[in-house]
């Protein structure tokens, strides 16, 4: 296996002239052989989560590597309190963020965004010793032109007030690659916990659909199960997020242990 050769935002250039879509999903777990595991699954990408996980520097650093050596695409999705940790995340290999609570004022998106590139286009530092750069080894012009080109942020619609200003978000706010609504934050915000369904919720998933795809932005959308693909297909979700790594594995070790009981009864 050999790292991906081509950009995962290079690769959404395809799908937008095709019918095609990108297919991730959130690795929660910290043993990083999970990127391998979602190589040979057949995925995309993974999306190494730092907010609601365990996963720290070392962890999610761990994950990047395995991620390099099996030829999956990785992003990681931080907290607010990793906002700061960006750059770090960037100089360990990793290929892009996804930005809890964008649009919120307080949040600090916009000023993490500026973090993703180099001058002239941002205000990332420079170390020329990091992962990124082979320690040294990369001449480093290159690298910098290629992180600017490459380096993808997914911003993560998550909060009634963003669904209400979302035009003039997108508009004059923060500028993101892709964007991915966040149903379960958003039932919250939106005063139904949990409940994904509540047309109050699908409507404000709706809104940022349209908005995202009048401007030409890629948008995508988290599903819990694959059955839930072809409605999101049809609204035109360039990339799906299939669940997390270790709501899967609860789901299949709650199958196999009922499949085994009802065996050992009969």
């Amino acid at each position: 296996m050999a790292p991906a050769t081509v950009s995962l935002k290079e690769r959404m250039k395809t799908c937008l002239s095709d019918s095609s879509m990108l297919l991730g999903g959130f690795v929660f777990s910290t043993e990083p052989a999970m990127a391998e595991i979602y190589t040979a699954a057949g995925f995309d990408f993974v999306i190494i989560d730092m907010e609601h996980a365990l996963n720290d520097m070392g962890s999610t650093v761990a994950h990047l590597r395995a991620a390099r050596g099996a030829g999956i695409h990785a992003l990681v999705r931080v907290g607010e309190a990793d906002l700061s940790n960006i750059p770090r995340l960037l100089d360990a290999g990793c290929e892009g963020v996804f930005l809890p609570h964008l649009g919120m004022p307080g949040k600090g998106t916009s000023e993490a965004i500026r973090t993703l590139k180099y001058h002239p286009d941002g205000v990332r530092p420079t170390c020329t010793g990091v992962r990124a750069a082979d320690y040294g080894l990369a001449e480093f012009g290159k690298v910098a032109s290629e992180s600017n080109r490459n380096i993808l942020s997914v911003g993560m619609v998550e909060d009634a007030q963003c669904i209400e200003n979302i035009e003039e978000i997108l508009d004059t706010g923060e500028e993101v690659d892709w964007l991915m609504p966040g149903p379960a934050d958003l039932s919250t915000s939106l005063g139904v916990h949990g409940r994904v369904r509540e047309p109050i919720v699908l409507n404000a998933v709706d809104k940022v659909f349209r908005a995202a795809q009048e401007r030409g932005i890629p948008v995508g959308m988290y599903i819990n199960d694959p059955s839930e693909l072809p409605e999101w297909r049809d609204k035109g979700a360039k990339f799906i997020v299939l669940s997390i790594d270790l709501k899967w594995l609860g789901r299949s070790l709650k199958s196999a242990a009922k499949v085994c009981k009802e065996a050992m009864t009969k």
